[in-house]
């Protein structure tokens, strides 16, 4: 039998490395090294993050099945007070892991500084 795991739990733990590992941002950009993990950090916390909201929209009855859904659901359950900043870290994520647009270290660094306020929120 599958256990139900702790969503919050896991979000909470990703978010504490994602914090511990922008103590290092002055390094990051001098040391692409500390970039990476920093990006790697930031990933694992967005994906932490979207499966909370998921979970959080199920536990009200709405089921989600994608990122995109998840963050439009917690913005009209009020989890998530500003919807479109959401979707821009899902969106430089994506930009950043695919390699589209040829993102810079400094323009992903600035959107992650962003992203960690934006979801320290969702631990109210």
């Amino acid at each position: 039998m599958k256990q139900k795991t702790d969503g919050r739990g896991r979000f909470e733990a990703s978010l504490r490395n994602l914090e511990q590992s922008l103590e290092y941002l002055k390094k990051a950009k001098e040391e692409q090294v500390y970039a990476a993990a920093i990006a790697k950090n930031f990933e694992t916390c967005l994906e932490y993050a979207w499966k909370y909201l998921k979970q959080r929209a199920t536990d009200e009855g709405v089921e989600v099945y994608s990122p995109k859904e998840a963050i439009k659901q917690a913005g009209r359950l009020g989890i998530v007070d500003d919807v479109e900043k959401w979707l821009s870290f899902l969106e430089v994520r994506n930009l950043a892991v695919h390699d589209y647009l040829g993102l810079s270290d400094d323009e992903y660094l600035k959107a992650i500084q962003a992203f960690l306020p934006e979801a320290k929120k969702l631990l109210r």
